[in-house]
């Protein structure tokens, strides 16, 4: 399913998800042979194949926050978001995939509360371009989703934008943030980050924002 505006776009954690006209905003529906506990590499196999096709039409390098937001120029472009049901056997039954791209600003710009990190793919929208670009995603995504855990992996890890950088660790439960150091992300995609005691967790859910140094 395909739209180029929502009018209650979500987001994760609850959040609500800009989705204004102009965007691209899809959602696909899956049926994928894995356990919920693996559910993680949909979301990260789509981060990847939006990176990818991004940089195939707009000549650009893109970046991907863990887990789940591409970046473009040190702004956010695309957010992803999986929702999933779970059999009792703890497989899934199905789950859908949505994707949402800035392809440019909206009037007006952005609203404030987003301002600063939000950005769009182009400055003025080439023709073709957003059905180009669905294609793109589209094909990506199912091309990635059919290779070896591997090759998606390493592919995810080289666009990472947090490996080797300060972070605030945002714990889900109460809301509290721990200063920490992003130092790898596992075979499981989750997050190793070191904390200033020196000890090290793999996070697989939650929030990180990269820490400004003033």
């Amino acid at each position: 399913i395909i739209a180029r505006s929502q009018s209650s776009g979500r987001g994760r954690l609850g959040r609500s998800f800009f989705s204004p006209t102009g965007g691209l905003y899809m959602s696909l529906l899956l049926y994928p042979q894995i356990h919920a506990s693996d559910a993680l590499t949909i979301t990260t196999t789509a981060a990847t194949a939006v990176a990818t096709a991004i940089d195939a039409i707009a000549g650009t390098r893109c970046e991907i926050k863990w887990v789940n937001d591409v970046y473009l120029r040190e702004r956010k472009v695309c957010g992803i978001l999986t929702e999933s049901q779970i059999s009792e056997s703890g497989m899934l039954d199905f789950a859908v995939l949505g994707i949402g791209v800035n392809l440019v600003a909206p009037e007006g710009g952005f609203p404030d509360d987003i301002s600063m990190r939000a950005g769009a793919v182009f400055d003025t929208l080439p023709h073709g371009a957003a059905s180009e670009l669905t294609a793109g995603i589209v094909n990506e995504f199912f091309r990635l989703y059919d290779s070896p855990h591997d090759v998606c992996l390493q592919k995810y890890r080289e666009r990472s934008n947090l490996i080797g950088r300060e972070v605030d660790v945002m714990r889900v439960v109460d809301g509290t943030t721990t200063p920490a150091k992003v130092v790898a992300i596992d075979d499981s995609y989750a997050l190793i980050v070191e904390f200033e005691n020196g000890t090290k967790e793999a996070l697989s859910s939650g929030e990180v924002s990269i820490r400004e140094h003033k």
